[in-house]
């Protein structure tokens, strides 16, 4: 993984805390005040996949708009921090940062409150020009594109069309994080990996029963009209489910979620999409890159807030997972 390099292209986005104590409620209306104690911030969106990746020990690259304020120098401080390159982020005076704030009671250890400052405006067609040509020059020397989607205007239908067309030119695996309900925007990605909710709205599928008959041919209608190589569904608690075309037939692998205490599901999504990403990179089979995100995620969701996950982390987790296994082997045997 340390010799692999990876773009990130996507909504780049600054995550605000604002801890302090609640200690009465207001006059001048029925809420809380909160004095402030201390402040933090975090990379969020696109920009914590890429803090991710970074944390694996990869080379990455992020691509992007951010806006000429506070945010975006904080942004690109913690970018700088773990030194992630930033020659693909391009400044905007006419739109802000994206900026998301909450409000965290230190009694309670839990959000009351969160508001965010941002414009969900497509880019103009100046901005998507600088951006893919920002790409065109790093992908011939990448290893995996990600592209990360969280609906704030950086990821239009061209630029993504584009991305997509340049994995296939190059020959590096583009694996796309979707929000959009509308399938033909990712068209050609080599990988989509949409949340079981997300799967849902690209197929339509409204919900009615309990039956999950329509799963397989939705995912192989999604994957050949759309000309996507594999369709890798993260199911919370129910773990992840590969969906491959082989001969014209559906594979379809179904990965358990790894037993783990549940603290924080905040970012495991990105954790996922980074180690999937990365261990394609590195050469993996989209099985194994699978297997291994999923365990990663199990690792994410053990840990409060946005937390990152080390190799070291990921091999000690293998150890255990094999160590479980191999005891609940002998009792069975016994």
């Amino acid at each position: 993984m340390a010799a692999c390099r990876v773009l990130v292209v996507g909504d780049q986005m600054l995550d605000e805390y604002l801890h302090g104590e609640i200690g009465r409620i207001s006059p001048e209306a029925p809420v809380p005040v909160m004095h402030l104690q201390r402040s933090e911030s975090r990379l969020g969106g696109a920009s914590n996949v890429a803090r991710n990746v970074a944390a694996l020990g990869a080379h990455v690259s992020v691509f992007g708009v951010v806006g000429a304020d506070r945010a975006g120098e904080a942004l690109c401080g913690h970018l700088d921090e773990l030194r992630i390159d930033r020659t693909g982020l391009a400044v905007c005076n006419k739109r802000p940062t994206t900026r998301k704030t909450r409000l965290m009671s230190i009694e309670h250890n839990q959000q009351v409150f969160r508001f965010d400052d941002e414009v969900t405006d497509e880019i103009t067609a100046e901005q998507e020009h600088v951006l893919l040509k920002s790409v065109a020059d790093a992908i011939p020397d990448a290893d995996a594109v990600i592209c990360s989607d969280y609906l704030k205007g950086v990821l239009t239908r061209s630029v993504l069309q584009e991305v997509a067309q340049l994995g296939r030119r190059f020959k590096v695996p583009v694996i796309t994080a979707p929000k959009d309900a509308e399938p033909d925007k990712y068209a050609r990605a080599s990988v989509l990996l949409p949340n079981f909710r997300e799967f849902t709205r690209l197929v339509h599928h409204r919900k009615n029963g309990h039956s999950n008959g329509w799963i397989d041919p939705a995912a192989l209608s999604l994957i050949e009209q759309h000309e996507f190589d594999a369709l890798l569904v993260t199911r919370g608690k129910e773990g992840m489910s590969l969906f491959e075309r082989v001969s014209g037939e559906l594979s379809r692998e179904d990965i358990p979620a790894v037993s783990q205490a549940v603290f924080d599901v905040t970012g495991a999504g990105d954790t996922s999409l980074a180690v999937f990403a990365l261990c394609l990179a590195a050469g993996a089979t989209r099985s194994h890159a699978a297997q291994l995100a999923n365990l990663a995620a199990g690792i994410a969701v053990s840990k409060r807030g946005t937390a990152c996950i080390t190799p070291e982390e990921i091999l000690q987790r293998i150890v255990d997972v094999s160590s479980d296994l191999s005891l609940e082997t002998h009792a069975g045997a016994d």
